[in-house]
């Protein structure tokens, strides 16, 4: 079924898909491919742009949500979404959208899912097989260095190794870049093709990422500096970074892309009382 508001070429919709493949990348990431009729007018976003999945709560279903409403008010949808009732509202996840393929047919898309435990995107993934339905929204991106940026530096953990992959491989000829990554062990080690002169360092099995950051020169003169993963490491980084380092907060792009003891949908309803406690709105 294709949205009114999927026709809109806004990531702001919900769209549907279906799974026409899936692979091992590493011992712990999935790569699922997507594909359908809600994806001939996706819009493009940055390198690191990401997608929210809505995972169906049983197998060989299509996960039932609200409908957008008429005037597209997204954020409106959003607070319906998070009101449904814990046993019926499919459960929400990030991901970031790894590779875009354009073909006369329609487009495809690969997101990685990094299998954490027992949790609905690992399990979704672990079983995931051609027809599957999925729904989602976005992309959305972040990603963004200026022309006074002479070098990038990128940090995450292993949910950002997806996003930092795909900007690493957009990087224009020549592009400078360090690139600091933890993974759970050295079997999640991946490699990417650049046209950027990269130096990638892998973190396991003892140092922290702000371990590793603090011991790294940073490159260039003025790096523009991409950091994501869990929120309480990124915020201890960013402060690293500016306190210590002397980097320009405005230099500073950064996503807490998970919370360490809280769902995603844990995590939006409580920002979602937030603004409301504040008078703003999403």
């Amino acid at each position: 079924m294709t949205t009114e508001a999927a026709r809109t070429g806004t990531p702001y919709a919900l769209r549907r898909a279906e799974v026409l493949d899936t692979r091992r990348i590493t011992p712990g990431v999935v790569r699922v491919t997507l594909g359908g009729p809600d994806l001939v007018d996706l819009p493009r976003a940055a390198p690191d742009g990401y997608l929210k999945l809505f995972f169906p709560r049983r197998r060989g279903e299509e996960p039932t949500l609200p409908a957008i409403p008429a005037d597209g008010d997204i954020g409106r949808w959003y607070r319906t979404y998070l009101a449904m009732p814990d046993g019926e509202r499919p459960a929400m996840r990030t991901y970031t959208l790894r590779r875009r393929r354009d073909h006369p047919g329609g487009v495809e898309i690969d997101v990685d899912l990094v299998l954490h435990g027992d949790g609905p995107g690992s399990t979704w993934a672990r079983d995931a097989a051609p027809g599957d339905r999925i729904a989602f929204t976005g992309p959305y991106g972040i990603y963004g260095p200026r022309p006074e940026h002479d070098a990038v530096l990128l940090v995450g953990d292993e949910t950002a190794v997806p996003a930092m992959g795909a900007i690493v491989e957009s990087l224009p000829a020549g592009t400078r870049a360090e690139v600091v990554a933890a993974v759970s062990s050295g079997a999640e080690v991946t490699s990417f093709t650049t046209a950027g002169r990269v130096e990638v360092s892998w973190v396991h099995g003892g140092p922290t990422l702000l371990d590793v950051v603090t011991a790294t020169d940073l490159p260039g003169e003025r790096p523009y500096v991409w950091l994501a993963g869990e929120a309480g490491t990124v915020k201890d980084l960013r402060r690293h970074l500016t306190r210590e380092r002397g980097v320009d907060r405005r230099d500073i792009q950064f996503c807490g892309y998970w919370r360490r003891g809280r769902t995603e949908e844990q995590a939006a309803a409580e920002a979602v009382l937030a603004a409301g406690a504040t008078g703003e709105d999403d």
